[in-house]
């Protein structure tokens, strides 16, 4: 495998759990990142399916521009909250003609790392240049 030198300042918690639970720093970031990577492909592998292109479409209109913090990435509670309130600020379930309880329903099984994949596979979404909606939401 090649490698790639590089500098990295992390913020003390991090860097204190990479001291705790590794052996080295470079070996803990590593492991780290590989462990993100790995629960994001099949986590998000997970979503297949499980939502309509409505409901992708809804997701990714009413996350778009979203700041979500760490607790929030992974929260199924808060991103429930999240889907009533585009609906009841903004009307976004009944522009994309979805049934907001149904789509509940549906987060409510997700797993945290679910969650995550759903925020991240919308973020991707948002920043690809050449993004299509109709193809994004056939997942």
């Amino acid at each position: 495998m090649a490698r790639k030198g590089t500098t990295v300042y992390l913020p003390d918690l991090q860097a204190r759990y990479i001291k705790e639970n590794y052996k080295n720093q470079n070996v803990g970031i590593i492991a780290a990142i590989e462990a993100l990577m790995t629960i994001r492909k099949y986590s998000t592998n997970e979503l297949k399916g499980i939502f309509t292109p409505a409901e992708w479409s809804f997701l990714a209109d009413s996350l778009n521009g979203t700041m979500t913090t760490d607790s929030f990435r992974c929260n199924v509670g808060a991103l429930v909250h999240h889907c009533r309130d585009a609906e009841e600020l903004d009307g976004t379930a009944r522009k994309w003609g979805v049934h907001l309880g149904a789509l509940i329903i549906k987060i409510e099984t997700l797993t945290a790392a679910q969650v995550e994949a759903l925020h991240f596979r919308v973020e991707s979404f948002w920043e690809d240049e050449e993004r299509d909606l109709e193809e994004f939401a056939k997942y």
